[in-house]
């Protein structure tokens, strides 16, 4: 799994999680995925966009773990946007009712301007 996290400025601020390759059961690319987050909204990130484009395959845990870190922004009056998802990760963040929580945007773009819309 790789990671990459960009902050783009504007009101209010986004930040962007960029994930790449897989995040299976094993425990290193899960928990790393967990810290990541739970480290992003202990900095006081309040609006988050994960991009998934580059994901290959993200266990239901993992996906989890997004859910998860969304409360955690919501409770802060922050949100999260999911952009990029395709093939297996789409279909598994539908089956596990993502969709229904979180955004799901086409694009890095897309998922910004949700999060930033008035």
């Amino acid at each position: 799994m790789e990671t990459t996290v960009t902050e783009i400025s504007g009101e209010p601020p986004v930040t962007v999680l960029s994930i790449g390759g897989s995040v299976d059961a094993g425990a290193e690319g899960l928990e790393r995925l967990g810290r990541v987050l739970e480290g992003l909204v202990d900095e006081g990130v309040r609006h988050l966009v994960v991009d998934l484009s580059s994901a290959d395959f993200l266990v239901s845990r993992a996906l989890g773990q997004l859910l998860t870190a969304a409360v955690r922004l919501r409770s802060r009056g922050g949100d999260m946007a999911i952009a990029g998802a395709k093939g297996s990760v789409a279909a598994s963040a539908l089956m596990v009712g993502v969709g229904a929580m979180v955004q799901l945007c086409e694009t890095v773009e897309d998922g910004v301007a949700a999060l930033t819309a008035p």
